[in-house]
């Protein structure tokens, strides 16, 4: 990764460990077209710009464009739960730009560019990352070996597959939900939860 990727990433880090998570992720696509395209001369363009879009305001106006998405979200998702029983007592929420996770957890790419989302979830100073997919090796990202480890199925499908110990393969293939790891606030690394 180049320097620009590394202040990228570092900038998100912060904007995470700060409880700022969504807006980072609503954001980075705006920083990265910035990052890109530079202004002045700069690799990373115009700083004041770079931290008005990480911070979620606008450089004029009253209202922000990422506070109105958030809401409009969180009016989405409210009252939105996913698990029966989640063992990270997370608060989720559902987000569609997939082409996000190339930057920070390419081995949930594919099988969230299949369902069209991911779950980002937090519970208290924790983030966690979710990528849809059934009890199955074939929707594992990675295979587990990046910290995807952790699988809870959808809200009612605990009924169709019990124990996951005992879980058939039949109910393996039809029951869907999500595996789900640890994001480090500090380096938006993935790790076992």
């Amino acid at each position: 990764m180049d320097n620009q990727g590394a202040n990228l990433l570092r900038m998100m880090a912060g904007l995470m460990k700060n409880g700022m998570l969504s807006g980072a992720l609503q954001n980075i696509s705006a920083l990265q077209n910035i990052s890109k395209a530079g202004s002045g001369g700069s690799p990373l363009g115009n700083l004041s710009t770079l931290a008005a879009l990480a911070g979620g305001m606008q450089q004029s106006g009253t209202g922000t464009m990422t506070e109105t998405v958030e809401q409009e979200r969180e009016e989405k998702d409210m009252g939105q739960v996913y698990f029966a029983q989640d063992e990270t007592g997370s608060s989720w929420r559902r987000e569609e730009r997939v082409e996000l996770l190339i930057d920070f957890c390419r081995e949930g790419y594919a099988q969230a560019k299949r369902h069209g989302h991911f779950l980002i979830g937090t519970a208290g100073q924790e983030n966690y990352i979710a990528i849809p997919g059934r009890f199955l090796v074939e929707d594992q990202p990675a295979g587990g070996k990046t910290g995807f480890t952790l699988w809870q199925p959808l809200r009612g499908g605990e009924e169709l597959c019990g124990n996951l110990t005992d879980i058939g393969q039949e109910a393996a293939e039809m029951v869907y939900g999500y595996w789900i790891a640890r994001l480090s606030s500090e380096t938006l690394e993935v790790s076992e939860v």
